[in-house]
């Protein structure tokens, strides 16, 4: 019933009720909750990738529809420029702390019911196991490479992706995209033949690649283009995980000129080397060696730059960091030079490899990752 006064909530028997109090937490039952118990249900634990702009409105929405459990994905910190944008970085104290730990706090003060769990990792370190019992992962993320990681992640690990994106030149328009997972298409599938090659090869080469695809990364968009796309993402993502779509599909939106909505198909690429044949995923407990038998060897997908050598001061060292984040961010640790040789980039360790007897982690694995077994060659033993 509305007012002079404003809004005010109405009861069942037609006369106003009084608004909750706003002075902690409000805690939600089913009926006042109204259509959150199912979204919750729904999914019980999801996974956002990326905490700016359009990250803080994914998390708004899903706090708001009761999810049970969402982990927070980005490794950035606070910064004066989020905060035109990102409304829930203005707490006090926020400036220069990781954005997912700021986030985690807002959510255990604003939506209680639902476990916040921050990680301030790229989406590519976080440990396979971690996002495994996941049933949703949105993207909230501004650079294709992320979204090729997430596709990789989707299509390994059988996770739906509604992955979100924005209009760089500041025009009101962006785009909401679903990935099922194996059985339909993913973000790979949508790349060019060459754009994937250079990707592909940026991400697998053990020597450095010849060309590094550009990307300009950043968005441009208002809050509120923020805000259109991530309710779009949640309410489409919901929708088609409850009708369990295996298609993937993009709703195409702008807002200034002529109002646009549309709805595109996104066919499977038979050529996509992201839906060849799913090898199984296990942990490793302990070193390498307890999981492998004689003439096998170990995998994960991403490589590692185990050994380095700065070309300015002739240091060599052990960064064991990805080698596409590695050559984004690697320094030397004595002279903090830039010009740096990969000497041993690594994405398996074969049995009777001296490697073989440490822990993933003492390599610079994730914890909680997921590795495939399959016949290597044996390394003979070496102390």
């Amino acid at each position: 019933m509305i007012h002079e006064n404003g809004l005010q909530n109405e009861s069942k028997n037609g006369s106003p009720s009084p608004l909750p109090q706003t002075g902690g937490p409000v805690h939600l039952d089913a009926e006042s909750a109204g259509g959150m118990s199912g979204a919750a249900s729904l999914c019980r634990r999801a996974a956002i990738a990326g905490a700016g702009a359009l990250g803080n409105e994914l998390f708004r929405q899903l706090g708001l529809l009761g999810a049970g459990e969402v982990l927070l994905i980005d490794p950035d910190l606070v910064e004066a420029s989020n905060l035109a944008k990102c409304a829930f970085f203005r707490s006090p104290g926020a400036a220069g702390r990781p954005k997912v730990e700021v986030l985690a706090e807002q959510g255990a003060a604003l939506f209680p019911e639902t476990r916040w769990i921050p990680i301030a990792r790229e989406i590519a370190d976080v440990g396979w196991g971690r996002l495994r019992g996941c049933d949703l992962l949105f993207g909230g993320v501004d650079r294709d490479s992320a979204r090729l990681e997430m596709a990789r992640i989707s299509t390994r690990l059988g996770l739906p992706v509604c992955d979100g994106g924005m209009i760089t030149s500041g025009a009101a328009a962006g785009r909401v995209s679903w990935f099922p997972g194996r059985e339909g298409a993913c973000f790979c599938c949508r790349l060019t033949a060459r754009r994937r090659r250079e990707y592909l090869e940026t991400w697998s080469s053990a020597a450095h690649p010849c060309h590094v695809p550009q990307e300009r990364g950043g968005w441009s968009a208002t809050p509120a283009v923020a805000a259109v796309t991530a309710a779009l993402q949640v309410h489409f993502a919901f929708e088609w995980l409850r009708r369990g779509e295996r298609e993937a599909r993009s709703i195409e939106f702008r807002l200034d000129g002529a109002l646009r909505l549309e709805e595109i198909r996104i066919p499977l690429d038979e050529s996509c080397p992201f839906h060849t044949a799913p090898l199984a995923l296990v942990p490793v407990e302990g070193p390498f060696s307890a999981l492998m038998r004689h003439g096998q060897e170990i995998a994960w997908e991403w490589p590692l730059c185990l050994r380095a050598r700065c070309l300015d001061c002739g240091l060599e060292f052990e960064p064991r960091l990805r080698v596409t984040r590695f050559r984004r961010e690697g320094a030397c640790p004595r002279c903090g030079g830039r010009r740096l040789l990969e000497l041993d980039n690594r994405n398996r360790i074969a049995s009777g490899d001296p490697l073989s007897r440490r822990t993933p982690e003492e390599v610079g694995l994730p914890a909680e990752h997921l590795y495939s077994i399959r016949k290597g060659f044996l390394v003979e033993e070496m102390e």
